[in-house]
């Protein structure tokens, strides 16, 4: 695999930022409530994560308690939004593995929907304490102290090195334990490398979010199965046993091929990891040897 590296000195780049997000985030969370259908759990889980991963990257460069406050408000709704957004994915994965008539799909969907009817009543609760007040009031207040540092300075560009770094060693541990949880966490390791150069490099942003976005499309198909695996399990009792065998079957393979798309996209020296690593050492001399983490990566099989 071949990737090409072509930074020009200047490229237009559409910033959005932490006042788009958290404005982002009141617009959803007016419309969510209505029917909680599985675009808009989504987009707004979408929008506070954002938030909250820029709370977390500013927290490093500018602290302030306005970024423990951001995540202190936001906790609990994520949570909530989180779990049921898995729930709805889930339900999904079980319509596109088995037919209509197929009665391993009859019995998922069944606990799905009375295990997402709960999780609403959760989210929505989560919902009512959220203070949109408070969040609006911030909204307008918080802005300002990200822009302490100017986008595209050195400060984001060490920062996003460091959240790199952070994803090569969290791939290399998922390589070794080979569990859901490892390329779980990998799937957020990679997501706050994303965010942050979306949002405070987004000149480099633009030569790296197909390919970010790619990679982290897969880690959450990766996810999605890894949450349905053991649900299936656990209906397995008193159901035919070759049907049963047949959906891990399918199961299994789509995640192998899922992570096989993964590692060849992670492996040799022209990988995607080498690519967003050149890309952050354009315009600016860090000054930094590629961790150690990284040269693994480069010479993985």
């Amino acid at each position: 695999m071949t990737v090409t590296i072509n930074l020009p000195p200047s490229i237009p780049a559409k910033r959005t930022g932490l006042e788009f997000w958290m404005n982002r985030v009141s617009e959803v969370a007016d419309k969510v409530g209505y029917d909680w259908n599985s675009d808009g759990v989504h987009d707004l889980r979408v929008a506070l994560r954002r938030c909250r991963t820029m709370a977390d990257a500013l927290s490093e460069v500018n602290p302030s308690p306005s970024w423990k406050k951001l995540k202190k408000s936001t906790r609990d709704l994520f949570q909530a939004l989180g779990e049921l957004r898995d729930t709805q994915v889930a339900k999904q994965w079980v319509k596109k593995l088995g037919g209509a008539k197929d009665p391993v799909r009859r019995s998922l969907l069944k606990v799905l929907d009375e295990t997402e009817k709960r999780q609403q009543k959760i989210a929505e609760k989560a919902l009512a304490q959220f203070d949109r007040k408070d969040w609006k009031k911030w909204s307008r207040k918080f802005p300002a102290k990200a822009e302490f540092f100017p986008v595209e300075s050195v400060v984001f560009q060490r920062l996003a090195l460091t959240k790199l770094n952070q994803a090569v060693d969290l791939y290399q541990r998922a390589k070794k334990v080979r569990s859901g949880a490892a390329w779980h966490r990998l799937r957020i390791g990679l997501k706050e490398f994303r965010y942050i150069l979306e949002n405070f490099l987004p000149e480099r942003y633009e030569h790296s979010s197909k390919e970010l976005k790619r990679m982290q499309d897969i880690l959450g198909e990766v996810h999605d199965l890894d949450v349905l695996g053991p649900l299936l399990r656990k209906r397995a009792a008193g159901m035919d046993p070759e049907i049963i065998a047949d959906w891990i079957g399918k199961i299994e393979s789509e995640r192998k091929v899922r992570l096989e798309e993964f590692r060849t996209k992670s492996i040799d020296k022209e990988s995607y990891w080498v690519f967003w690593h050149k890309g952050l050492q354009w315009g600016h001399n860090l000054k930094t040897v590629s961790p150690p983490e990284l040269q693994q990566v480069y010479s993985a099989s």
